[in-house]
């Protein structure tokens, strides 16, 4: 493969490419999505991706997610490749991601992908669960055990990182034990660990389209009120250039060049 420097067009046009062929299956079989974080807030501000943006990021919710990845593994174009924990032995995310098959990325952020056998642009498939607010800590913290255990049985974790990361963990846990939060207002958990964890259902339903770019993805029907949740002032852009360590590209067959 020939590396050659990439711009964030080139790398925005693969991910626009990827994002269209998955939303088109999912609404073929009516299975409802939404973009998600900055993805969702390119749409809002910008009508599509943030210049600097280097990302596509879709939401799924948990009682059609399994639906939502079978129909995907089974009718992605065979350009892309559906990877989660079926597809690959050392996979640990609590969430899918499509990958590109005519791209490879090396990011020193995430090495641990050097365990995967596609290392092509991705693009996130995150998964919503619904939980009452007052449970929201519980649930965050149970499944971050798992994720924490998921990488030690895989030999992706030192035993000291585990030692760290468990031991915040318990604290946390103790935390959410002194909790007052009584609230029964449902919420979606983020499981990504975003300093904000959660998304409030009421906005959610019904979800709508939003233009992007040259066409149409859905969202959820009030991205404002989470935006505030997530970043506070998210009208004025703030640039950030964090570039990827490394990015080649093949030709691809079904883009233009």
């Amino acid at each position: 493969m020939e590396e050659r420097e990439v711009t964030t067009k080139q790398f925005q046009e693969r991910l626009f490419y990827m994002a269209k062929n998955i939303t088109q299956i999912l609404e073929k079989y009516n299975i409802p999505y939404s973009m998600a974080y900055g993805t969702l807030l390119g749409a809002v501000r910008h009508k599509g991706f943030i210049p600097w943006d280097e990302d596509f990021d879709l939401w799924l919710f948990d009682d059609s997610y399994e639906e939502a990845i079978d129909v995907l593994r089974n009718e992605l174009p065979d350009d892309m490749f559906l990877e989660d924990s079926k597809s690959e032995p050392k996979y640990f995310h609590a969430w899918a991601h499509v990958k590109d098959l005519y791209s490879v990325v090396k990011h020193e952020q995430f090495a641990h992908d050097d365990s995967y056998s596609h290392h092509g642009i991705s693009l996130d498939l995150y998964r919503l669960w619904k939980v009452k607010e007052c449970d929201l800590g519980k649930f965050l913290n149970k499944e971050n055990r798992k994720y924490i255990m998921r990488r030690k049985e895989l030999g992706l974790i030192t035993q000291e990182e585990f030692n760290s990361r468990m031991e915040k963990l318990e604290d946390a846990e103790k935390q959410d034990a002194n909790s007052e939060n009584n609230s029964q207002e449902d919420v979606y958990a983020l499981l990504n660990f975003y300093k904000c964890k959660k998304l409030y259902a009421k906005y959610v339903f019904p979800l709508k389209k939003y233009c992007f770019e040259d066409t149409e993805f859905l969202g959820i029907n009030n991205p404002e009120a989470f935006l505030s949740d997530l970043y506070g002032d998210w009208k004025t852009p703030v640039r950030k250039d964090e570039k990827l360590a490394s990015v080649e590209l093949l030709p691809h067959p079904h883009l233009i060049k």
